[in-house]
Parts: C-alpha cells; sequence; structure tokens
C-alpha cells in the first residue's frame, strides 16, 4: 500500500518546495507535510478549495475545459492546486517559479499512487 506521507515527502525533496498538502474537495485536510511549518496547512489547503472551485466556475464560463490545475503566483512564492479526480486536490507551496516542472511533473507521476492511497482510484 502506498504511504501518502512517504509521496509527499518527494515533494518536500524538491529545492524551495515548503509545503505539499492533499486535501478534500469540501475543504477537509487529508495529509501534509511542511518543511518549516509557517502556514498553517489546514486553513491553506481550504482557502485553495475555493480557489480551485473560482477557476472551475471561470473554464465554464469561458469554454475552455476542465481544469487541470491552478498556480497562484505572489511576492514571495507560488501555490500550485491541481485536481486528484472528483474528491481531492493536491496543493503545493514552494519558494520559485525555478522548480515549478519539477513540482508539476511530480504531481503528474504521482497522481496514480496517490489515488490509490486515496482508495479512489
Amino acid at each position: 500500500m502506498v504511504d501518502l506521507k512517504q509521496t509527499l515527502s518527494r515533494f518536500l525533496a524538491i529545492p524551495g518546495v515548503r509545503q505539499a498538502i492533499i486535501v478534500g474537495r469540501d475543504g477537509l485536510m487529508i495529509e501534509g507535510m511542511t518543511r518549516d511549518g509557517k502556514e498553517d496547512m489546514e486553513a491553506v489547503g481550504a482557502i485553495m478549495t475555493t480557489g480551485l472551485s473560482t477557476a472551475e466556475a471561470l473554464g465554464q464560463e469561458i469554454a475552455r475545459g476542465s481544469v487541470v490545475g491552478v498556480i497562484m503566483e505572489y511576492e514571495h512564492g507560488l501555490v500550485s492546486v491541481d485536481p486528484l479526480g472528483d474528491f481531492a486536490l493536491m496543493v503545493t507551496l514552494f519558494d520559485s517559479a525555478s522548480n515549478l516542472g519539477r513540482v508539476r511533473h511530480l504531481v503528474r507521476t504521482s497522481r496514480g499512487e496517490i489515488l490509490e492511497a486515496l482508495d479512489i482510484a
């Protein structure tokens, strides 16, 4: 069986990644890991469900299809939100865009094992 903490630790192994969180579409945190613990993982996960819902509504309104991922860039870092099917999403906080490709690739390659661990594959 897949260990979610072990899977999330691979995200934290990427330089600059500060948090990796799996959250349900209802806003409740399923699992999360943090490098420095400054941000509240539960709050970040809950807020990002709303952000993803907004992006999904926009995609429908402008007829662009389903959301593949959302990336928000701030003065001091990025937040990536990736849907994991109908029931969960992956939220990643990192310091700069320099490792955006690595984070996105790892989300895609880990998707199957995360869904398996959540028993929603």
